[in-house]
């Protein structure tokens, strides 16, 4: 895919050379397609852009390496995809993030967005059951509410726990296992707000300025939350730092961002040059453009990773009728857990080819028989087809 796109702007840069704002335009897209992977991450003041970049930034995770993280990358700046922080799932502001691109390959091929329900850890006034009520209102505006489909997921995270408990220190869990020490009654009046956890009145010889340290890195719900788990069996500082990794929600983001960004580079990074040369042809039409413009049209029609991501938003927010089994197995074809044949069949790495073609050929026929059934509704029958076509892709790289 990548070749192809570099032939076709390669071409159109050709056609606009005498063209200043074209060219640099073309020439820049062109550049970006050996570049990393762009992700922006983007929100409304306050909602904790900084800190979610810093969180993903310093996990020194292999499949988030190749990526570059921008922080409220400004409009001019080329981005791949995105991560959308919000504070609340706000039905006007969903509805100005639905795709109103003038491209229409733009629009066809919208799946570089993620929604972040930022800042889930204030859900419900900091309740200790904030972040699990902020992961059931995600998972049910992603499956329920319209303005929701197309993104790639809507997820609930707590950036500035994670941020802290991913830097954590022994002598932070020291300071926190101390606290978990004192009788919860006598502690409880003192965790009600942050003005009461820096009281002097507070339990203990901590300074006032030490507990302000503490909240200031985790938030008071986050100390609330390490007490809490302190208390029910997290006794050294890995485990308690892992716990609250897990349930602040950035494991899933990174999850997501891996599977349907990092995996898709290739063809991220030509769709934004595509529609880059597509915003040239709109904005400059010359006697030949309706050629360039044609193969535009044919790319689009041909980039099946595209339909693949579409597809695996579709069954992974209950837009479609699998489920159970079926479900999770497309999706794992479709390549959601990676898109080399042995991530996409479920194979260790390393598995002889023949019995990863053995497996891929069993799978064909199974996902050709669902496509076919007569019994099935057609919006079924249909995403089996996608299904098929990407085992398909899958099998041609071992019949070369």
């Amino acid at each position: 895919m990548t070749e192809d796109v570099r032939a076709l702007l390669a071409d159109a840069y050709a056609c606009y050379r005498d063209s200043r704002r074209a060219s640099a335009l073309l020439r820049e897209a062109l550049d970006h397609l050996d570049e990393p992977l762009r992700v922006g991450i983007t929100g409304a003041a306050g909602t904790g852009k900084s800190t979610l970049t810093a969180a993903l930034g310093d996990w020194p995770s292999r499949a988030l390496r190749d990526l570059e993280l921008v922080d409220d990358p400004s409009p001019t700046k080329l981005t791949d995809a995105s991560i959308r922080l919000l504070r609340h799932l706000d039905p006007d502001e969903l509805a100005t993030l639905r795709p109103t691109a003038t491209s229409t390959f733009a629009r066809q091929t919208a799946v570089e967005m993620v929604l972040v329900l930022a800042r889930s850890d204030e859900t419900g006034a900091g309740r200790i059951d904030a972040l699990l009520t902020a992961k059931q209102l995600a998972r049910r505006a992603w499956r329920e509410d319209p303005l929701c489909s197309g993104f790639q997921g809507v997820i609930a995270v707590a950036a500035q726990l994670a941020y802290g408990a991913r830097a954590s220190t022994n002598d932070e869990f020291e300071l926190l296992a101390a606290f978990a020490a004192v009788p919860r009654e006598e502690l409880e009046r003192h965790l009600l707000s942050v003005d009461a956890f820096v009281d002097p009145a507070f339990p203990g010889p901590v300074s006032a300025e030490t507990r302000r340290s503490l909240v200031t890195r985790f938030g008071l719900f986050g100390v609330k939350l390490a007490l809490t788990l302190i208390r029910t069996g997290c006794d050294t500082r890995p485990k308690l730092s892992t716990e609250l990794v897990r349930r602040s929600g950035l494991g899933e983001l990174r999850d997501t961002i891996a599977g349907c960004f990092a995996a898709r580079a290739d063809a991220l990074r030509a769709r934004t040059a595509v529609i880059c040369l597509e915003t040239v042809l709109q904005a400059e039409p010359r006697p030949h453009s309706d050629r360039l413009a044609a193969r535009v049209e044919r790319f689009s029609v041909t980039a099946h990773d595209f339909r693949e991501l579409r597809l695996i938003a579709d069954i992974r927010g209950g837009r479609t009728a699998l489920s159970g089994e079926p479900a999770e197995e497309a999706t794992q074809l479709l390549g959601a857990q990676g898109t080399a044949p042995e991530e996409r069949l479920g194979l260790e790495a390393g598995t002889d080819p023949g019995e990863v073609y053995e497996a891929g050929l069993d799978a064909v026929l199974r996902w050709r028989h669902e496509a076919e059934r007569s019994d099935r509704p057609l919006a079924e029958r249909a995403a089996a087809h996608v299904v098929v076509r990407s085992v398909e892709g899958l099998l041609t790289q071992f019949t070369a």
